[in-house]
């Protein structure tokens, strides 16, 4: 007995991706209302006839202006990670040595995040402060970011949740590295992709395997029309139609900009927007048309990222870069003289993840909130105790997914689960029944 006030095929393709798409909601007659955190620009690629160098200059320039004009008189929250999006926005601030703090969170038994933003804020001699999200934090947490986010995301992966309150405390403005990965990077697919490779592409980075199993047994339970398979095909092509860009690495950059970031990573920093005022230069108007300006071959690699580090503050750059434990100076020779190390870190992990079917370290939310038993009495009860959810996923399929998950796959089907458990929370908030 389907409920008529839900978007069934909006829900399946939530399920499968992690997020609603366009200005979908759970309810049919719902129109989303978005936080407008940025992106905001109308997306074009139109390249300019410039040097490498210029851009980097021209990106420095621009940059730094906006970081300076921001923070006059604020006390500065810096989140630091391992990355070089938070350490890009420490060097454009690496001259203001007064009222910066800089923090850095890690899982516990993760890998040392932390250690890196460390050094950072030891070159630069600004306060720092370290947190550890510990093991079964989200169930202390899960009524107070249902409430943020209104469950319109897998919120499993909110993990500065554990620690908000902690980090508000030290300032503020808080400024934020989100999106500098997708604009100052290819995202990977080929330049002579055409339409239905873009698509190809867009579902294999975005739709989970496992959320797209749940989503299609749904879809056929719910008795919708068609295949799921076609739906989820025909949505994605009728978004890219929408950006009038034929450069395809441009065109998928704008796609994950206007839904990725707006439906997806957008409801993840309200966390930070509860709690401090928040600035986030990536999404800055002036940055994405600068980006929209700039020959890929520029933007491809992070090298506009590296080599204005590398200007600004050499000491920086010979921090390790966490991707490739490697400074700014020799990451390049990764898959070179290097490459025995990289064989040798790959044959580890997919040993442990694969064969064993056991995390090498914990380097993901869901191992957190997931594993062991006190984390799975929390998860049961929320998945085989709420009749609410029954009501729209039916116990057998969540018990399946739920046995795939123990039993099968942890990997895989983990999304699957934090997707179950997000749509538990919101049938107890939020659903409006009658």
């Amino acid at each position: 007995n389907k409920i008529k006030s839900l978007d069934y095929a909006s829900i399946a393709v939530w399920f499968s991706t992690g997020f609603f798409l366009g200005n979908k909601h759970f309810y049919s007659d719902k129109v989303y209302e978005s936080p407008n955190l940025g992106p905001n620009i109308d997306w074009f690629y139109n390249p300019r006839n410039i040097s490498f160098n210029q851009a980097v200059d021209e990106f420095a320039d621009l940059f730094e202006s906006l970081i300076q004009n921001k923070v006059k008189g604020k006390k500065v929250i810096l989140p630091i990670s391992g990355g070089l999006d938070s350490r890009t926005i420490a060097a454009a601030l690496s001259k203001k040595k007064k009222n910066i703090v800089a923090i850095s969170y890690e899982f516990e038994g993760g890998i040392k995040e932390t250690e890196y933003a460390k050094r950072i804020a030891d070159i630069f001699d600004w306060e720092f402060h370290s947190f550890t999200i510990p093991n079964g934090y989200l169930w202390e947490k899960i009524n107070e970011i249902s409430l943020i986010n209104n469950c319109l995301i897998d919120f499993t992966h909110s993990r500065q949740a554990a620690v908000i309150d902690q980090i508000s405390y030290h300032g503020d403005l808080l400024i934020s590295g989100q999106w500098g990965d997708v604009l100052f990077d290819n995202p990977g697919i080929e330049p002579s992709a055409n339409l239905e490779d873009q698509v190809k592409f867009i579902i294999k980075k975005i739709v989970k395997p496992g959320g797209y199993e749940l989503a299609s047994k749904l879809w056929s339970h719910w008795d919708i029309e068609g295949r799921f398979e076609n739906e989820l095909n025909k949505k994605f092509k009728n978004y890219l139609l929408d950006i009038e860009i034929s450069n395809p690495i441009s065109k998928v950059r704008a796609f994950k900009s206007i839904h990725w970031a707006n439906r997806w990573a957008n409801e993840g920093l309200k966390i930070f927007t509860s709690h401090n005022e928040m600035f986030i230069p990536y999404y800055s108007d002036e940055i994405c048309e600068f980006i929209c300006t700039v020959p890929e071959k520029y933007l491809a690699d992070r090298k506009i990222q590296i080599e204005y580090i590398k200007r600004k503050s050499p000491e920086l750059a010979r921090v390790l870069w966490q991707k490739y434990d490697m400074n700014l100076y020799k990451y390049k020779y990764f898959n070179s003289i290097y490459y025995p190390l990289r064989i040798s870190r790959y044959l580890n992990r997919i040993f442990k993840e694969k064969l064993l079917n056991i995390p090498s370290i914990i380097e993901r939310n869901w191992e957190l909130q997931f594993l062991g038993k006190k984390n799975d009495i929390q998860l049961k009860k929320w998945l085989f105790d709420n009749p609410e959810l029954n009501k729209i996923v039916p116990n057998n399929i969540v018990e399946d997914f739920y046995n795939k998950f123990k039993y099968v796959d942890k990997i895989k089907y983990s999304h699957s689960i934090g997707m179950l458990l997000s749509l538990s929370v919101w049938t107890k908030k939020f659903w409006r029944q009658k």
